[in-house]
């Protein structure tokens, strides 16, 4: 009996777009800037995998020098930065984007990596004028 993969076309797709340095490396030993860009990207990927298996869809891919990041994030942050940004989606309808913020609120990562924003903390921000990380579905987008 051949294997099947069963692809539910009516998952919620969720973007994702953080000031923080989350570079999947690969890199799973040591120390070092590689190894502490992967450590960031499995925090988010164990965060997801909470509540349910995230798929990831694409990403995180870096986009440099993006203005007007205080849309997204805290009005703290009002100059060109870089952003990391990835979609995904799960195969439960676990998620909505509120919860995603609160689950995401003070978790602990590593800074000072390749950011070009600077952190009062080092933990993601999901709320207030320290805001460093954002969600939205897809259909909901809007960062004009």
């Amino acid at each position: 009996m051949p294997f099947l993969l069963t692809i539910n076309i009516f998952m919620k797709t969720f973007i994702c777009a953080t000031l923080i340095d989350i570079t999947p490396t690969d890199v799973i030993k040591g120390d070092g800037l590689t190894r502490d860009q992967q450590r960031n990207w499995e925090t988010v990927l164990q965060v997801l995998g909470l509540k349910t298996q995230p798929i990831i869809l694409g990403g995180p891919e870096l986009l440099s020098d993006i203005d007007g990041v205080s849309k997204i994030f805290g009005e703290f942050y009002q100059t060109m930065q870089q952003v990391w940004i990835f979609k995904f989606a799960s195969e439960q309808d676990i998620y909505t984007v509120d919860q995603l913020y609160e689950d995401f609120e003070q978790v602990p990562v590593i800074t000072g990596l390749e950011e070009s924003a600077r952190f009062m903390l080092p933990i993601f921000h999901s709320y207030g004028i320290l805001k460093n990380i954002y969600f939205s579905t897809v259909d909901e987008l809007n960062i004009n």
